[in-house]
């Protein structure tokens, strides 16, 4: 079998790992790489913190009783569901709040229907592009210095090497060079991250 095919041709994704294998290492991975990204969408629909916290946990544990019987179907996307997911327990969590308040002579008037499931799906699409590459970045900086990882921050952020130059004595150019690398590295590993969470 050739290099390629071993190293992508075969690779079987997290998500078929969790389903197939149901051990608890492909668990933890899932639960590593998709909490903040659970939490980032619970936000994005208004959720404060302590309840964004809440539903993520209400979510990581509906996931985690559905997968043994989940069915993955390669021609469907997996955030759409999760994203479902997500709204639907935001839903409930939410209910079970009104509906405990009114009890108490209390009206809580938390809305979850804000966004239509739609709308959470494209802010989700859009934030997981930006939560992959903050991701990849960290999963990189420790084959960098942090002095070159400083450099490659403020180079995207709009400075020039130029501009930079004086500052951290190093000539534009091999700060393009450090730049090219570490541009380099952070494609590889979204690709990977792509790759092992499908």
């Amino acid at each position: 079998m050739s290099e390629k095919n071993e190293t992508y041709g075969t690779r079987v994704t997290l998500l078929q790992r969790i389903i197939h294998d149901k051990d608890e290492k492909s668990w933890e991975d899932f639960v590593q790489y998709y909490q903040g990204f659970i939490y980032l969408i619970c936000r994005k629909m208004d959720m404060s913190h302590h309840d964004a916290d809440e539903v993520v946990q209400q979510v990581l544990i509906k996931l985690w009783n559905h997968f043994p019987n989940f069915e993955y179907d390669e021609s469907k996307r997996f955030r759409s569901w999760l994203c479902r997911v997500i709204q639907n327990t935001g839903r409930d969590f939410f209910r079970k709040i009104n509906s405990q308040s009114r009890l108490k002579g209390k009206v809580q008037d938390q809305q979850i229907d804000k966004l239509s499931l739609p709308e959470v799906e494209k802010v989700a699409e859009s934030e997981w592009n930006d939560y992959l590459a903050s991701m990849a970045l960290e999963n990189i900086k420790p084959h960098f210095s942090e002095r070159l990882i400083e450099i490659f921050l403020r180079l995207v952020e709009g400075e020039s090497a130029q501009d930079l130059e004086v500052e951290y004595e190093l000539k534009p150019k091999v700060i393009y060079v450090y730049r090219k690398r570490i541009r380099d590295r952070l494609k590889d590993e979204i690709r990977r991250l792509k790759s092992e969470l499908a």
